[in-house]
């Protein structure tokens, strides 16, 4: 098993365990990427362009790109719903 298959199911089972809360705060446009991990298209431009940045364009390297894409979204969504969170708060 490479270090990419290993990557991807670790982001696979984090992201299944993602909380429902997040799940219910979708926005309209966004999609589901795996379980509890969405995107947007901003998101997903970001995420592709860092992951060839990190791992380059060649096709050996598609686990691991698809991995760190994953994971950049990931990211960016959680930032997403704190950013909304808080406007709902301070409004």
């Amino acid at each position: 098993m490479t270090l990419a298959n290993i990557l991807a199911i670790v982001l696979i089972a984090g992201a299944s365990a993602f909380s429902s809360a997040a799940l219910a705060q979708a926005p309209a446009g966004a999609t589901m990427l795996v379980p509890g991990v969405y995107t947007t298209p901003e998101i997903s431009a970001k995420c592709q362009a860092y992951a060839r940045e990190r791992i380059g364009a060649s096709q050996s390297n598609d686990n691991a790109r698809q991995s760190i894409a994953l994971s950049c979204a990931q990211k960016l969504w959680k930032q997403e719903l704190a950013k909304q969170k808080n406007s709902k708060q301070g409004g």
